[in-house]
């Protein structure tokens, strides 16, 4: 087994990692597959520099009849590479895939078993293995959603809980670093009934097979750039929050459109099903006032102008 790690996520690693020090503990979410694997190993020798304790946490989604055994092999893997402690949790995403899907179903179970085991050992950050090409993936999948600058601005290295210290590395860099290891993919991570896996398997291949090796670079550069911007216009917005319609009105589109999805969402509609239609229907409001009744929104949030202003409240049930 190896026993140097790679340079340049050696270097990654440092950087993600800069504001914690000894006695900090991290968590790395692992499927068992060659990027995951590859952020554990690094992880237990960087954090062995800096004398953080690093947990590894495998989640098992139960969405295929063997997802058991994948998770105790990835278990394995994750004790002989020297984590300090190794967690199997198994979450149930089978039922309810809710609004956003299945995949977002598992997303969300997922995240909610790494947030508790987190709060349970004291966990600093929980770092996740997406690769450039998961920031590739992220920009596709928000153009096929058509959801606007912040969809596709991709992922954040530092998100919260959340740390993705492979963000700007290749994922064939990064899989070449463990051709030693026994990886396997987690069935979740290959089932093409989930769009990711879709675009990973078909889409991205054939955009760079037609429009050659650079599509993955230049979508995660376009991620970057957007997200920049997307930062500038909401930082813009809520310096000029308001409910007031005619200070509204003196707001470009782009500004306005932000308040009146922050005031929705301030109000309770949940943000994942707040799409630009409903926020257009509350801006006509206000560009196109003809006397129109409440707007229904997601999570029973009406809108509705009154005495010149946008009201947003809870519906009566």
């Amino acid at each position: 087994m190896k026993s140097v790690i790679d340079r340049a996520i050696r270097s990654a690693l440092l950087e993600n990692l800069s504001d914690l020090g000894p006695g900090d503990a991290i968590g790395v979410g692992v499927s068992g597959g060659a990027d995951s694997v590859a952020l554990l190993r690094a992880a237990v020798h960087v954090g062995a520099e800096l004398t953080i304790a690093v947990h590894a946490i495998v989640i098992d989604h139960q969405l295929q009849a063997d997802s058991e055994v994948t998770a105790m092999h990835a278990a394995r893997l994750c004790d002989d590479l020297g984590a300090s402690n190794v967690a199997v949790i198994a979450v149930d995403v089978a039922t309810g895939a809710g609004t956003g899907g299945l995949e977002a179903s598992a997303r969300d179970a997922r995240r909610t078993a790494f947030q508790k085991y987190s709060r349970d050992h004291g966990l600093a950050a929980v770092l996740l293995g997406h690769t450039r090409e998961d920031q590739a993936e992220t920009v596709i999948l928000g153009l096929a959603r058509g959801s606007g600058a912040r969809s596709l601005s991709g992922m954040r290295s530092i998100e919260g809980l959340y740390r993705r210290p492979l963000l700007d590395i290749a994922r064939a860099h990064v899989r070449d670093t463990v051709t030693d290891l026994d990886t396997v993919d987690d069935p979740h991570n290959i089932d093409e009934k989930f769009s990711r896996v879709r675009v990973r398997q078909n889409v991205l291949p054939l955009l760079e097979s037609e429009l050659g090796p650079g599509v993955v670079q230049a979508l995660a550069r376009t991620a970057d750039m957007l997200r920049d911007d997307a930062d500038a216009l909401d930082a813009l917005a809520q310096s000029h929050m308001s409910s007031d319609c005619a200070e509204l009105m003196l707001l470009s589109p782009a500004i306005r459109t932000r308040v009146i999805r922050r005031l929705a969402i301030e109000a309770g509609s949940p943000a994942n099903d707040l799409t630009r239609e409903h926020v257009l229907m509350v801006d006509a409001l206000l560009s196109r006032w003809h006397g129109q009744g409440p707007i229904n929104l997601p999570g029973a949030v009406n809108c509705q102008r009154a005495d010149g202003r946008l009201s947003f409240h809870k519906a009566h049930t």
